[in-house]
């Protein structure tokens, strides 16, 4: 339903979907499995290893189980070999206080990066990622805690333009609960990394995840009502367009000179030359 009504997929389009190994991704891999089965469209999947000890290493296994379950071909990087760090250095950077950035931030922007190169790279032609109704309750108050409002602009549930050297991303879980995705594959008993990420309580995300848990017990509809908002907050305004030119360092469009991928990774380099 969700697919239609915001016009995500095409008829022949090959689909890349994202599986980190979580329930929510190995739901969105069977749930489009089954639908696209009656169409022309091919599905292949791909993975970006994070490096976060006792968390990643147990997620390339099961996707490789999935992918021989559904045949289906896996295209897989890492943070590791496309940047030079795993998440676990990140981290160590922040605890030694050489950075300010938390982790999350790094993988978020990590991820991106890699998820837009191994689709290049599949030659598909739209990503899909498991964000659910939650994620995207989250994402909003975000950016609204941190007046970002051109971001706000940016933030869309149906399938993104087409730019040169970007992949159309599109979120069929987008109005779903996490807990009915985690329902789906629990019933289903879908083999998971249901590990938790230890860096995740670092972020503003975990603060309002907890938060928004707490407000939807006690008054249901409040993910949805964010939601909602955010559509009709669009409606009132006009999204400028963004001037893309290429990262001079990896060819990556972006509005400056150098990608937010390897910027980050520029301030990691800085950090590790002005260790004694």
């Amino acid at each position: 339903k969700t697919i239609r009504k915001y016009d995500m997929l095409k008829y022949n389009d090959v689909i890349a979907v994202a599986v980190s190994g979580g329930k929510d991704s190995v739901a969105l891999l069977y749930v489009l499995d089954k639908i696209e089965r009656s169409f022309q469209t091919e599905l292949v999947i791909i993975h970006v290893d994070e490096g976060i000890s006792n968390y990643s290493e147990y997620s390339t296994p099961i996707i490789y189980r999935h992918a021989r379950e559904l045949g289906l071909r896996v295209y897989m990087t890492s943070f590791k070999e496309m940047f030079g760090y795993t998440i676990d250095d990140v981290a160590r950077s922040y605890f030694e206080g050489r950075i300010d950035l938390e982790p999350c931030s790094f993988c978020g922007e990590w991820r991106r990066w890699c998820l837009n190169y191994l689709a290049l790279k599949a030659n598909a032609t739209v990503i899909t990622t498991a964000h659910t109704l939650d994620d995207f309750a989250q994402t909003i108050l975000i950016n609204v805690m941190r007046n970002s409002i051109a971001q706000l602009f940016r933030i869309s549930i149906g399938r993104s333009e087409e730019m040169e050297g970007f992949v159309p991303r599109v979120y069929p879980f987008a109005e779903l609960y996490e807990k009915e995705t985690a329902l789906y594959t629990h019933l289903r008993d879908l083999e998971h990394n249901d590990a938790p990420c230890p860096y995740a309580e670092l972020s503003m995300r975990w603060d309002l995840r907890m938060f928004l848990y707490e407000q939807e017990e006690k008054h249901p509809g409040i993910l949805y009502n964010i939601l909602r908002f955010h559509q009709n907050f669009i409606g009132y305004g006009k999204r400028e367009p963004i001037k893309l030119r290429r990262c001079d360092i990896c060819g990556y469009p972006t509005p400056h000179k150098i990608c937010r991928a390897h910027q980050l990774k520029e301030m990691l380099d800085e950090t590790t030359r002005t260790v004694p």
